[in-house]
Order: C-alpha cells, then sequence, then structure tokens
C-alpha cells in the first residue's frame, strides 16, 4: 500500500495573526453535573433508553467497597445483547436497525473493580469469507478461539461487530471506577485494561459512536500492567472530561488506542502516571483529534502515535500541556502529528521534547519548549533548538511556488462554546409530552415544534426513533437539544435544495447546542437566522448505504427519504449578509457536495473537530466565500478531498483520506482561493493531487511530482 502525507498550501496574502483563546494549554476540567430526567432512563418503563448501572438489572453500588466488576460487564453486555443485528440476505456488516442507542449512565460514585470491564466473552465478530452479502456473525469464546479462527491467514474474523457503547458519568471528580490495589492479572506484562471498548486483536471498522465522559479512571497501587482505557471508535466517537490516573504512578498507559480504528474527538483529559500518557498504534483508518489535555508524570512519553511498523495514523493535537515526561512527544512509522498552540515542560533536563523516528512526521506551530536540551529530534539528531517553536513542518514541501517559504494560513480559531448542562430538570422539555409518538412511522413534526415553543431551555428526545417530514423551527429560548443518540429521520423526501428537518429561526447571541442524533433524508439543520450553532455527536447517514437506510425495519422502522442527492449536517440557508459561525465536532457529513457542486457550504465560518464526509458524489469537503478550519477528518473513497471557491481561506490540519480504487482526482482543488491543508493518502492515489486557478492561472501537481510515493513507510511530502 502506497501511504503518503501531504501538506498543501496556496496563498499570496500575508500569514494573518493567531487570535489568542480562551483557555491555557492544559485539561480544562469542564464543570458538568450530567443529570437526565425520569422519563428518560429506561427502568420508567416509557421508551427511555439511559441505562443507570445502580438500579436493576445491574445493581451496582458505587460504594467504594463492594466489586462492581460484574455490574459495570452486565451494563454492557446489557447494550449488545439489545441491539436488533439484521441477518440474512440484506445484511450489511456495518448496518444495525438504531432501535435502541443506549445511554449507560454512572451517577457519582466509586466503582470498585478487579477486572476489566468490558462487554465480557464470548465477543461476537463478522465473518466475510463468502462475501459481503453473505455476511455471518461469528461468536468468539476467547482470545485463544480468536487464534484459531485465524489460523493460516485466512482472516476468517474481520472485525469486531459495533455495539455503540456510550458510558456517561455523572461528573468526573465523583464518578469514579477504581481498580483494587495489586489486583491479580495487572503484573507488569500484562497490558490489561481497567475499562476497554474492545476485545478482539482483529479490531474493527464498523465500531461507530463509541463514547465516554465524565469520569475518572483510577488503576490503583501495585498495578504495573494496567491500562486505564482501552479505546477505539471508527468515524466518529469521543473520549471527553475524563481522568485517567495511576495512584502510584505505575502502569503500562493511561489510554492506548491500538486497534483499528480510533477515529474520534478527544478532549479535556488528564492522565496523570503511567509509562505512556496516550499510545495511539492503530492503523488503517486511524484519525485522531486531542485538544485541551494535561498529561504529567510518565515515565517514557506522554504522548507516542505510531506503532513498532504502524503507519496510516493521524493525530491532530492542540492546547496539549506535558510535564515532566523524558519525551513529550515521539512520533514513529510514518505517523502524522500536527500539533498547535501547546507547551511542553520538564523539570529534569531532558535530552528532547519532540522526537521522529523512521519517518515520523511532525507540523508545530506555536509550541513552547522548556527543561528540554532540543526540541526536535530526528532519528538522533537535533533538527530544532530554543524555547519556541513558531512553526516547523519536517519535510520539504513540493510546491507550486518553488523554492519560496511555506506557511500555514493561520486562520482565526475559536473554542467551541461551552453549554453547560442544565441541572434543573423542571428545564427539560420532553417531545413525547407534547404528542410525539417516537415510533419512528408517525410523522412527529408538530408534537416537537410545541415542545420546542415550550420554553424550556432544553429539548430532548427520550425513545429511539422520531420522524420529521416537515421542519422543526428552533427558537431562541432553546439552547440545547439532545437526541440521546437516537435516531431522527425524514421519510418523504424534500428534494436536493427542500428545507432541512430543523431550523435556526431566531437570532441570538447565545450558543445554541444540538447533540447526539442520528439522521437521514437530507439536511439536518438549515442554519437561517444569526446564532452561533454547535453540532456534536451527530451521524447522518452514509451515502454508500442508503439502500438499506430505504427500507423498512434496516436502520429505521420506516424507510428514509432517497431522492436526494446527498444527505447532509448542514446548510447555510440564508447566504447573504454576515458570515454564519458555526461549531462542528465528532459528526459525519459535514460541507459535503455533489457532482454538480450545488451543495457546497457559502458565506460560513466554521470551526471543525474531528468530521468524516466519505463517498460521496462530488468533493467531501466543499465551501465558498467562507472561512473554515478543520482540525481533524476522516475521508474515503472518492476523487475529491477539498474545494474552496470565490475567496474562501481554508486551513485543514490533520487528517486520512484513503482510497481503496484507482481515482483520477484532482484530490484538492482552489480557485481564487487559500488553502492550506496537512493530509495523510494512502493505498490508491489521485493521478493529480492539487488543481489550483487563481484570477485564470491553473497549476497543477500529479502525484508523480512526489518522488517518496510508494516508498516503504511512506513518503512525507508538503505541496504548496
Amino acid at each position: 500500500m502506497t501511504q503518503f502525507l501531504l501538506v498543501l498550501c496556496c496563498l499570496v496574502l500575508p500569514h494573518l495573526r493567531l487570535t489568542a483563546s480562551e483557555a491555557a494549554p492544559g485539561d480544562r476540567n469542564l464543570p458538568i453535573n450530567q443529570v437526565f430526567p425520569p422519563e428518560a432512563f429506561y427502568h420508567n418503563g416509557k421508551g427511555g433508553r439511559v441505562l443507570d448501572v445502580t438500579r436493576p438489572p445491574f445493581n451496582a453500588k458505587g460504594d467504594g467497597k463492594t466489586d462492581d466488576t460484574q455490574a459495570l460487564t452486565a451494563a454492557m453486555r446489557f447494550v449488545r445483547e439489545h441491539y436488533e443485528l439484521i441477518h440474512g440476505k440484506d445484511f450489511s456488516y456495518c448496518e444495525k436497525m438504531n432501535n435502541r442507542n443506549w445511554v449507560i449512565y454512572l451517577p457519582d460514585g466509586e466503582y470498585l473493580v478487579s477486572d476489566t470491564v468490558s462487554q465480557g466473552w464470548p465477543a461476537q465478530a463478522i465473518n466475510i469469507l463468502k462475501g459481503w452479502s453473505q455476511v455471518q456473525t461469528v461468536s468468539v469464546d476467547s482470545p485463544e478461539h480468536e487464534v484459531q479462527l485465524n489460523v493460516g491467514g485466512a482472516q476468517a474474523v474481520y472485525s469486531e461487530m459495533n455495539w455503540a457503547i456510550r458510558l456517561v458519568g455523572q461528573s468526573r471528580s465523583k464518578t469514579v471506577i477504581r481498580l483494587k490495589d495489586s489486583a491479580p492479572g495487572f503484573e507488569a506484562g500484562s497490558k490489561k485494561a481497567v475499562v476497554t471498548f474492545y476485545l478482539l486483536k482483529q479490531g474493527s471498522n464498523v465500531n461507530n459512536g463509541n463514547v465516554i465522559q465524565n469520569v475518572t479512571i483510577d488503576t490503583g497501587k501495585g498495578n504495573p500492567g494496567a491500562i486505564g482505557l482501552k479505546w477505539s471508535a471508527s468515524n466518529y466517537g469521543g473520549v471527553r472530561n475524563v481522568v485517567l490516573r495511576s495512584a502510584d504512578g505505575t502502569g503500562r498507559a493511561g489510554l492506548l488506542m491500538d486497534r483499528r480504528n480510533a477515529t474520534s474527538y478527544l478532549h479535556d483529559l488528564l492522565v496523570e502516571g503511567f509509562n505512556v500518557g496516550i499510545e495511539l498504534t492503530a492503523d488503517a483508518e486511524t484519525a485522531v483529534t486531542l485538544e485541551y489535555a494535561t498529561l504529567s508524570g510518565q515515565r517514557e512519553t506522554a504522548l507516542r502515535v505510531g506503532g513498532e511498523t504502524t503507519g496510516h495514523v493521524c493525530l491532530s493535537a492542540r492546547k496539549l500541556l506535558t510535564r515532566d515526561a523524558p519525551v513529550a512527544l515521539r512520533t514513529v512509522h510514518a505517523a502524522q502529528v500536527v500539533l498547535l498552540d501547546s507547551k511542553l515542560a520538564s523539570t529534569q533536563d531532558s535530552a528532547a521534547a519532540v522526537a521522529l523516528e523512521t519517518d515520523g512526521y511532525l507540523f508545530a506551530r506555536d509550541v513552547g519548549v522548556s527543561g528540554y536540551r532540543a526540541a526536535v529530534v530526528r532519528n538522533g539528531e537535533t533538527v530544532l533548538s530554543g524555547a519556541f517553536i513558531k512553526e516547523y513542518a519536517s519535510t520539504k514541501p513540493v510546491s507550486l511556488r518553488g523554492d519560496e517559504p511555506v506557511q500555514s494560513l493561520r486562520l482565526p480559531v475559536k473554542d467551541t462554546p461551552f453549554v453547560k448542562p442544565e441541572t434543573d430538570l423542571s428545564k427539560w422539555a420532553n417531545v413525547d409530552t407534547f404528542g410525539a409518538a417516537g415510533d419512528g412511522i408517525t410523522d412527529d413534526t408538530a408534537a416537537i415544534q410545541r415542545a420546542m415553543k415550550s420554553g424550556m431551555p432544553v429539548v430532548y428526545f427520550p425513545k429511539a426513533n422520531y420522524v420529521v417530514n416537515g421542519t422543526v423551527d428552533i427558537p431562541a429560548s432553546v439552547r440545547e437539544i439532545t437526541w440521546l443518540f437516537g435516531g431522527v429521520h425524514r421519510t418523504i423526501a424534500a428534494g436536493k435544495d427542500g428545507p432541512g428537518l430543523f431550523r435556526v429561526a431566531e437570532p441570538s447571541a447565545g450558543p445554541l447546542r444540538l447533540h447526539g442524533a442520528i439522521t437521514a433524508g437530507g439536511v439536518f439543520l438549515d442554519h437561517e437566522a444569526d446564532r452561533p450553532v454547535v453540532l456534536e455527536d451527530i451521524e447522518v447517514w452514509f451515502h454508500h448505504c442508503r439502500n438499506y437506510a430505504g427500507k423498512a425495519d434496516m436502520l429505521f422502522p420506516s424507510p428514509a427519504a432517497q431522492d436526494t442527492a446527498i444527505w447532509r449536517l448542514y446548510r447555510n440557508s440564508r447566504s447573504a449578509g454576515a458570515a454564519k459561525e458555526v461549531f462542528v465536532n465528532n459528526s459525519l457529513f459535514f460541507a459535503g457536495d455533489d457532482q454538480d457542486e450545488k451543495c457546497g457550504l457559502e458565506n460560513v465560518r466554521a470551526w471543525a473537530r474531528m468530521v468524516n464526509s466519505e463517498h460521496l458524489p462530488g468533493a467531501q469537503y466543499a465551501f465558498r466565500r467562507s472561512d473554515a478550519w478543520i482540525l481533524g477528518f476522516k475521508s474515503e473513497n472518492a476523487d475529491r478531498l477539498f474545494q474552496a471557491d470565490d475567496h474562501t481561506r481554508l486551513e485543514v490540519l490533520g487528517g486520512s483520506f484513503l482510497n481503496w480504487a484507482p481515482k483520477k482526482g484532482p484530490a484538492i482543488v482552489s480557485r481564487d482561493s487559500r488553502v492550506f491543508a496537512v493530509c495523510y493518502m494512502w493505498s490508491q492515489l489521485p493521478e493529480t493531487i492539487l488543481r489550483d486557478e487563481a484570477n485564470g492561472v491553473i497549476g497543477m501537481l500529479p502525484a508523480a511530482r512526489f518522488p517518496m510515493l510508494g516508498k516503504a513507510n511512506g513518503a512525507i511530502v508538503v505541496i504548496q
């Protein structure tokens, strides 16, 4: 396979001054007290999907004395066993009926465990020996059984099945999962997790939407082989507002991501102790965005990216603070790291803050370094010294402008507005109370509209599936809407240019947060009135799986509308006037385009953190008359990746682009615009990487301009 990293820059304007952000580097310890209304809970028998681990059938105690291992595992197992798997000739390996989409909830308490908390054995995987049209589920009884199933390299077990685990604590300081001191099995060399989201070595590319937030995981004392959290998620997922702590400083790693895939958005993490703070060694379509994290007291490395033989790994990190690790960042085997607005500090007179090994790649900007004799060492040789990295790329560019210096755009960066969860449950409007059926068949548009007009600041959807065939207007009084990871879809098509399911109808200076939805059938949100909008954890269903969504009881109880060109997350439905501000985190199909170039976003100021678009007929991300800043992305199977038109400024800082079939490209198109992009492209490369048009003059960069393409471990290239 061909692998490479790409940095693209087409600009003639001088770079802009970076706007100061609201917070210094490091974990912000977000003040979250996450509570839910009674009707949201499964235990109340009204269709809710929040599972309280302290209630039957789980009965965790959370008293710091009782062993809660089995209770927490039972909750994760419950999620697995209550997903409705689809079998028969129409079964697709990554599809499931969205009939539950649970949230596992841990109220404040100390949950003592003596073993790994997981879904438990037997694990379930898929067998593809007869092809994708005849996928079979396989029960895997143990790690030894998985080895037997793969004897001779037959790869009978392809992927661990997707269960969409959402583990949510009430508050991270008071919701603690703690491993018993000197627990059996966690001896040195064991590499055993306290909490894990996967069991099989083969890993998965279908584990959509795993989430863990608002918890502390403490590995206790006397557990030198312990890992706080083993994590993976495909296409979207999140680890946020989490503490990973070793009580005595020992342990293999705080956070380990060593299985395909690990695509997700991580933010506000505190990792204390361990040999390695965060280790990202998963391969194949792995792209992680990390923001606002503090890693302190690691014995070897604060952050390691890339395994002994692993490429295909992308990390985009911002606002990172490391303290007293011998090496703050180690990048190996063509792994790509973008590091922004961070501080790497040591009081131990350590050798190097950043170690690049075997073609590890780094783009660093505005990074402070203290207590290290070298800022960056590459294969043992110092390449950068000093106390501040203003801007550094570890590979010389291949450029339309010859040998002229390359600098990033430095677009102004805004943090995502923090919308604090509402703790007064009387201010939550339940759409069911206003007449919504939530059966995935009945049109609930009118009932949902009544809930929006109730005057309550929070509107929530307790059941698994809702239908909106009209447009629901969101007034200024609403500041948060949550679907609790449930579905909302359109069964009657609105046409390519038809209205969205929801619309920002009234202006406000206060931000509106919409999160935790699975949707299909048109445009999810029309941004009509002037108001900052935050979109988080929203899965717009995949374009290449439309035939599944178009059938009843495959993904939703009723068919999702089919005659729109593409399904989209967001549209600026009033593009005149001032640019709309939109923040997009951990979501799918933001700014996708059709082959007629009619669906790209126009006149927005966008900040996106880990977005995924793939298989679309046009550009995967397209903008006109916009400023767009993307910190991490994942895309696949497309001719065109980015398109910037009509004086757009587009800055892309890290991400993965995979094609498994030949593509002509161009992968990136810029028309009278300014583009800077750091990308990782692999497998089948487009014939043309860049087409740049400025004032009628066209410049081209074919793949042949990059001499390292196809080399072992991949080439690392920069183009301007």
